[in-house]
């Protein structure tokens, strides 16, 4: 009777082996592993559902058993997505509300769908995103930003429709200013127009793992008031840029690995540029806020309720540029590729529904090198020789220019 009840819309497993089901549930679709407490839950609900009585342990531990042995051995193989997902050229977008709906946008246009054809696994902390508008102008999103100019909102927009697609490559966006410029209302708000999070920013992680496991459980990752960025988180960010993959030892066994192979969009926001080795540099997208103005200073409440009332329509604007581009894509060439390739080609291929052609690739050859943005401070016990301040250097393989020393002001 167990088995009757349990009967799922259809079991699969992942590459990886992970056992998953597809539940039909108020009319819609779901989908949950196997292991989860979401799927357990289901399964006691169904159980009282029928008989009015409760599971016991052993009875669930037998049915998941028997549920997952049926996935991994009689079941197709398919793949899950986090937040997006690409499926014939098209691009979907998991909207994460109750009915599990989700945004399709493909070279026509785009539409919210309810039953979308790929699977959206959904992680602790997703938060839904509202129904989309037309009819709207990413110029109300310029109005709510802190930036210097309009090459400022170039860089973010170009940062916004890539981390619209499914695979990487993804341009890290690098975000330093003073204290007082809004970096960190700068990356949630960004977060918030594409993968909305109970905890939207963060700080570093700790170790390799720590990285995959917000990688694994999120779409756009966001990093807060970062003072240095070690060597060997350059080089893992580097490989989560350009889609890379990274490999855990699973807990409680001496051989076995947990295996990520993808792209994550990634905010960087700090005081200063913390960007130092030249790869990851190449891989970037630098902006410098200035400080808030005391004339357009408001409450952070007023600020957000803005944002909320304008999301729908900025949403809007935003598919369509990215149906422009899903359009106009396979005939874009650009004479002299960068080092982020697809980066160029997709961003070239949208902004001639923003803006005049070409634009993008002035912004982006115009970003200085390494050499003219990092700074570094002088180390104890190594004395300036004349000529040292104000010209680059090579320390430790990295091109750097030191800082200029201001003597603190005697009271």
């Amino acid at each position: 009777m167990l088995t009757q009840i349990a009967a799922c819309e259809e079991l699969f497993h992942t590459a990886p082996g992970t056992a998953f089901a597809d539940l039909l549930v108020d009319g819609h679709r779901e989908t949950w592993p196997i292991r989860s407490k979401r799927f357990r839950g289901w399964l006691r609900r169904r159980y009282y559902e029928a008989t009015g009585g409760a599971l016991t342990r052993q009875a669930i531990s037998s049915e998941l058993d028997l549920l997952e042995a049926r996935a991994q051995f009689e079941s197709p193989e398919r793949s899950v997505h986090v937040r997006l997902a690409e499926d014939a050229h098209r691009i979907y977008l998991d909207l994460a509300d109750d009915h599990w709906g989700a945004v399709e946008i493909g070279p026509e246009g785009w539409r919210v769908v309810r039953c979308p054809p790929v699977g959206f696994h959904r992680r602790a902390g997703l938060l839904p995103l509202p129904l989309p508008q037309r009819g709207g102008s990413l110029e109300q999103l310029a109005c709510l930003l802190n930036l210097s100019g309009q090459n400022g909102f170039v860089r973010v927009v170009s940062w916004l429709l890539t981390a619209l697609r499914s695979s990487g490559p993804y341009p890290v966006l690098a975000i330093s200013g003073e204290q007082g410029s809004a970096k960190t209302v700068l990356s949630k708000m960004l977060r918030a127009l594409i993968d909305p999070n109970a905890a939207p920013v963060r700080g570093l992680p700790r170790d390799e793992r720590e990285l995959f496991i917000a990688a694994n459980n999120g779409h756009v990752l966001a990093f807060d008031n970062i003072s240095r960025l070690r060597p060997w988180l350059s080089d893992a960010l580097c490989r989560l840029a350009s889609g890379g993959g990274f490999a855990v030892r699973q807990l409680y066994t001496d051989q076995d690995e947990v295996l990520f192979d993808a792209a994550r969009p990634v905010i960087l926001n700090g005081i200063e540029e913390v960007i130092t080795r030249p790869d990851l540099a190449d891989r970037s997208i630098f902006l410098n806020l200035p400080p808030v103005a005391d004339a357009r200073r408001q409450a952070e409440r007023e600020l957000w309720r803005e944002f909320e009332l304008a999301r729908p329509r900025i949403l809007g604007a935003l598919f369509d540029l990215v149906a422009h581009g899903l359009r106009t894509l396979p005939d874009i060439g650009i004479d002299r590729l960068p080092r982020m390739a697809d980066f160029a080609l997709w961003t070239a291929a949208c902004e001639p529904a923003l803006w005049r052609p070409g634009t993008f690739q002035r912004v982006y050859e115009a970003k200085p090198p390494p050499c003219d943005r990092v700074h570094y401070r002088h180390r104890p016990g190594r004395r300036l020789r004349a000529g040292d301040h104000g010209r680059a250097q090579v320390v430790d393989g990295q091109c750097r220019r030191p800082f200029t020393c201001r003597r603190r002001s005697q009271q």
